[in-house]
């Protein structure tokens, strides 16, 4: 039989035509992260939005502002600056904003240029922060559409109360303590303004820097007996100024609050700080995220996509608290429940 041989010249021509045809069959997104990689809400996120995007090409870049273990003016400035030049070497076909900072001046930068912006997790509200006109969040328009993150408050405070009354536990104050960070204060900002439906009557507990100020609102409150609403535990620092690990603030906490406790995030509940909690995920902000970014790499126009929230969280008992705090979990909220049972060791 007769073969037929191409010239080597020849096929080093045919593949170099073709390589950059190779190249563009992947549709590039970038995401941007707000906080530092090894931030379980960070990882979650990620995992949300590539399950989002299975089965589709596309390659994906990334950067991190790390501005939640820094949180001075000047480093934010930088990690923006070097970020735009990363997204402008990158060209990507979409690019996701997580949470509020990276949101608030990455993602608007971007407004009516080009490439398309999904954001998630945000706290604060689009209006305020210019992503969109009052009143037209189910149109936005433009290129930016994205996730709100919007916690469960009134379901996880009406959760604590069933709990309680069921074991005839007597509360009349609610704290709630979180981190001073511009997260936290986005949110307790908006948590101010809400009516939350129970009887109790709400502290605000001022945001804390460091770890002996968390120690002191929280032996504070066993003395009061008051119940208390955690938010976030992510910037506290110790006495010389270093960051202060979330385990080991959750391990302390599950050591020494002996008054019953919500949460905000499902990995306090999990790992004993808090005995139940309605909870939204990074996962669930990523994936809903992940799909807004899906329909923009199939055609559809971002400001098409309405700038909404997941429909519902999802409830946490963790029963070793229960047993430790000599509470019984009634059986409807068994049955309705995701149960978990660590001790925060």
């Amino acid at each position: 039989m007769q073969m037929f041989f191409l010239p080597r010249i020849f096929c080093c021509l045919i593949i170099l035509f073709l390589l950059p045809v190779m190249a563009a069959a992947s549709q590039r997104v970038f995401i941007v992260y707000s906080y530092h990689p090894d931030y379980f809400w960070q990882q979650d996120e990620e995992r949300g939005i590539r399950d989002a995007l299975k089965g589709m090409d596309v390659l994906f870049n990334r950067y991190c502002l790390d501005s939640k273990r820094h949180q001075e003016e000047d480093w934010l400035k930088q990690q923006v600056k070097i970020c735009l030049e990363k997204i402008k070497a990158f060209e990507p076909d979409v690019i996701v904003t997580c949470d509020d900072n990276a949101t608030r001046i990455v993602g608007k930068a971007f407004i009516q240029l080009k490439t398309p912006v999904v954001f998630l997790g945000l706290n604060g509200e689009p209006e305020d922060y210019g992503l969109v006109e009052a009143g037209k969040r189910s149109h936005p328009g433009g290129n930016i559409t994205g996730v709100l993150e919007r916690h469960y408050y009134r379901d996880a405070a009406a959760l604590l109360q069933t709990i309680l009354l069921a074991n005839n536990v007597a509360i009349k104050t609610l704290d709630v303590v979180t981190d001073d960070s511009y997260t936290s204060r986005t949110l307790i900002k908006y948590l101010r303004k809400e009516s939350w439906k129970i009887p109790w009557k709400r502290v605000f507990l001022p945001p804390v820097k460091t770890f002996s100020q968390y120690k002191d609102q929280i032996m504070e409150i066993n003395r009061a007996g008051h119940a208390v609403y955690i938010y976030n535990l992510e910037t506290i620092k110790d006495a010389a100024g270093r960051h202060v690990s979330n385990k080991d603030i959750i391990s302390w906490t599950s050591q020494h609050l002996v008054m019953p406790a919500v949460a905000f995030h499902a990995m306090y509940l999990k790992r004993g700080a808090a005995l139940c909690g309605v909870v939204v995920s990074g996962r669930t902000q990523g994936y809903y995220a992940g799909l807004k970014v899906r329909k923009i790499l199939k055609g559809a126009a971002a400001g098409d996509l309405p700038m909404d929230q997941p429909p519902k969280g999802t409830v946490i008992v963790n029963v070793s608290v229960a047993r430790r705090l000599g509470i019984k979990i009634p059986l409807e909220i068994l049955l309705s429940a995701d149960i978990v049972y660590g001790a925060g060791k």
